[in-house]
């Protein structure tokens, strides 16, 4: 959990830099005292072997936007067989520390015991930072993630990995075993760093963004770890028209693969 001595002030920094990519439509901040409201959208065409894809918001968005969007829909135009749980973990989760922990008892491990054999994790934006942070803290429990233009660290963090020649080359130093306020960027890093030594890891990462996004540059560093084909470049900026119309290329190449 995040060290709260100093998570003010880096949390601050993280809300302004964010505020700068928040969509259109209602601006959610949440309240983390309160359990993380869930919507499930079933499956358009139910199978035995039961998918359920948990999508997390962008900074800004809880589930109702998510729903109000049109989320459901364009996940199921090309995956009809799985349930979609739409997750309002806001902000507040992030800001507060409790995201991952509260991620996984409150959602992840009741979908494991309710029977689902396979759960992804999507989320775009600063949902992909979070998808990537539950990965980092419960690595294996997932199927897999799938994200659309993560937020993935400051600037100045990126351009150490980018002139260290890319993540696989890049030094993170000594960090503690806890991930807190101070450090998640590089224990995300560092994550990405060590599928280098496990493929297997990697090869259940997808990832999308815009050609226009002004995220592109820390995702296609990203995509260098990554599969080739587990990369989509997608037509458009950081906006919801882009992921839901090119979500479903992304969502029916992984369906794909596990049909």
């Amino acid at each position: 959990m995040w060290l709260k001595e100093k998570r003010g002030t880096v949390m601050k920094r993280i809300l302004i830099a964010l505020s700068l990519l928040a969509l259109g439509g209602c601006f959610t901040i949440g309240d983390s005292a309160r359990p993380i409201a869930t919507e499930t959208v079933p499956a358009t065409n139910a199978v035995t072997e039961r998918t359920l894809v948990v999508v997390l918001p962008g900074f800004g968005a809880d589930a109702r936007e998510m729903k109000d969007r049109g989320v459901p829909e364009a996940i199921h135009a090309a995956w009809p067989e799985a349930d979609v749980l739409l997750a309002s973990a806001t902000f507040a989760y992030y800001r507060d520390g409790r995201l991952v922990p509260r991620l996984h008892d409150e959602v992840i491990e009741p979908s494991l015991r309710a029977g689902y054999k396979r759960i992804w994790l999507a989320g775009a934006s600063l949902g992909g930072m979070g998808a990537l942070l539950y990965e980092q803290q419960h690595p294996g429990v997932l199927t897999g993630v799938i994200l659309f233009a993560p937020f993935l660290g400051d600037s100045s963090l990126l351009r150490e990995i980018r002139t260290a020649g890319g993540a696989q080359a890049w030094d993170p130093g000594p960090l503690p075993a806890e991930v807190n306020s101070e450090n998640y960027q590089r224990q995300v890093w560092k994550m990405v760093k060590d599928w280098g030594a496990h493929p297997e890891l990697a090869r259940r990462v997808w990832l999308a963004c815009g050609n226009e996004d002004r995220l592109l540059a820390g995702v296609k560093l990203l995509a260098e770890s990554l599969p080739g084909e587990h990369y989509v470049e997608l037509d458009g900026g950081h906006t919801w028209n882009t992921w839901l119309i090119g979500g479903r290329a992304v969502f029916g190449k992984i369906r794909n693969t596990t049909l």
